[in-house]
């Protein structure tokens, strides 16, 4: 007598799966990603870790201005924690 087997339930999809069938039917170059990160930022019902990380994401997309050195060191204390930081060096 032949031993049957049965067979296995079909287990959770691949990431790979999951992706194609949640993504159908959208048109990826329609999607701006800047308005998904600003609207989960803005969300008060998502989780914190995702707003924060939006945020984060966000901020990273802003170019930030860079001020030259001399402006930096323009009052006393800045220059005394310069002088400390350098070793006592001007």
């Amino acid at each position: 007598m032949a031993k049957k087997t049965k067979k296995r339930r079909p287990g959770r999809p691949t990431r790979l799966d999951a992706s194609r069938a949640a993504l159908a039917g959208i048109d990826l170059a329609a999607v701006d990603p800047l308005a998904i990160l600003r609207a989960i930022a803005a969300d008060v019902s998502a989780p914190a870790s995702a707003r924060v990380a939006a945020a984060k994401a966000l901020a990273k997309t802003i170019p930030q201005e860079r001020k030259p050195a001399e402006h930096l060191e323009g009052d006393l204390v800045s220059r005394r924690a310069l002088r400390i930081l350098n070793g006592g060096k001007v």
